[in-house]
């Protein structure tokens, strides 16, 4: 008979939630509370019918299927995340051996929102701080404001604004500034940061334990000069994410740039760190790209599940337990240099997969080289030697939650210059400390 009360409550209870006023759900618990009072249900049973309708409520809004609220609203999705830093540059000269520290309060803010069109399209667009303090190469690569100038107001920015077009599961075409960024296991040649814009058609197919993808990539880098073609990508990337057991898997792809008419031309955003022409004659050519990019990348990450747990059970170690052990690296080629036209980035990284509760963390580290001419310099990680290329160095990194979508990050750089044409050494190293919300 109990249970037969409990069913027919549980689904008064789920009709009465299908309103979206606040007072029902008072309602309601004023009505499990009398019920406990009276001897009907125990606090266990009310609480586990409040907790299975909001459970079934929250299914709903997800599904499209709530009843109560328009499909605009159940087809939105809104989210974003926050983040406080400190950071403290430190740099040498290479020609006096003069030390000089920078310290650094900042903070980074995004804010998107995805919408279906319909079944098959799918709106994005977001906001974010940047460009009002950065230099106007790091302008795409970065979203950091620094703390100071008076209290002055920040500046928000168009982040990305897209749309998707899914016509059957495994194909899509993207449009617009995406929030978009090719496979890669590091972001040495690519800053985490930027969001391109132009196409990118996706080809994704699950054939066994493998699942394979193909994207092809058109992207606007320039359109400065009307006297010129605009500058242009024209990428294309193959790889396979594959299951070898229940525990080891291997994930590889390999990717091909054409950076388009930017020989003898400045591209907004470049550092100067690729090798640039001389003035000839009369024409001052100084600035101008010397050389085009072709770029070959191969890439690849092997990952271990619970590397350890033997040696772990059998010690009694838990430090030794960890979810997952990865090592990874990627390698670059400039066809169209004739030299310092290499580099590459390996590394190794273990801790928990996801940082997403309190005690969750992550270890990573990556050693990089990049030679001038093996990247074209407006796409580099902004926190390695601020975007250059021409440089080697480490990077070491630590993630410790402190609760869920919320979690501390401590960051070290330590990067030399390695080119010549540039003065040798001059090292820098950076240290930040973050703050990180998600919501």
């Amino acid at each position: 008979m109990k249970r037969l009360l409990i069913a027919v409550l549980l689904g008064t209870f789920c009709l009465m939630s299908a309103g979206i006023k606040a007072s029902y759900a008072g309602e309601i618990d004023l009505l499990l509370q009398k019920l406990v009072e009276k001897g009907v249900l125990t606090g266990a049973e009310a609480q586990q019918v409040k907790t299975e309708t909001q459970e079934q409520v929250k299914k709903e809004i997800a599904q499209g299927q709530y009843s109560s609220l328009p499909a605009w609203v159940q087809n939105t999705k809104i989210k974003g995340d926050f983040r406080v830093r400190y950071q403290l540059d430190h740099a040498k000269t290479s020609d006096t051996g003069t030390t000089s520290d920078r310290n650094r309060a900042r903070i980074r803010m995004r804010l998107g929102i995805e919408s279906k069109v319909n079944d098959k399209i799918t709106v994005g667009v977001g906001i974010a701080t940047g460009t009002t303090d950065v230099t106007s190469y790091d302008a795409a690569r970065s979203n950091n404001q620094s703390f100071g100038n008076g209290f002055a107001k920040k500046a928000l920015v168009l982040d990305y604004a897209y749309a998707r077009y899914t016509p059957v599961p495994w194909a899509s075409l993207m449009a617009g500034k995406m929030k978009y960024l090719p496979w890669r296991p590091t972001d040495v040649m690519i800053d985490n940061d930027i969001t391109p814009e132009g196409g990118v058609l996706q080809l994704n197919k699950q054939f066994g334990k493998a699942n394979l993808f193909l994207d092809t990539m058109v992207f606007v880098l320039s359109e400065t000069e009307p006297a010129t073609h605009n500058a242009m990508t024209y990428a294309l990337q193959g790889g396979a994410d594959y299951a070898l057991s229940d525990t080891l898997s291997l994930k590889g792809a390999l990717s091909y740039y054409d950076f388009s008419d930017v020989k003898g031309r400045a591209i907004d955003g470049s550092t100067g760190s690729n090798t640039k022409m001389v003035m000839t004659g009369s024409y001052n050519n100084t600035g101008l790209n010397k050389y085009s990019f072709r770029q070959i990348t191969p890439a690849v990450e092997f990952g271990i599940k619970s590397p350890f747990k033997a040696l772990a059970n059998a010690t009694g170690l838990s430090m030794l337990d960890i979810e997952k052990l990865s090592f990874f690296g990627e390698y670059y080629q400039n066809l169209a240099a004739p030299d310092k036209n290499t580099g590459f980035a390996t590394g190794f990284g273990f801790g928990n997969e996801k940082i997403d509760d309190w005690g969750k963390w992550q270890v990573q580290y990556v050693y990089s080289m990049t030679e001038r001419d093996s990247i074209i310099d407006i796409l580099p990680d902004s926190d390695r030697y601020t975007g250059h290329t021409g440089i080697r160095g480490h990077k070491v990194s630590y993630q410790y939650g402190l609760g869920k979508n919320t979690w501390l990050q401590f960051a070290l750089f330590r990067f030399e210059n390695i080119d010549s044409s540039f003065g040798r050494r001059a090292p820098t190293t950076v240290v930040q400390a973050d703050w990180n919300m998600k919501f």
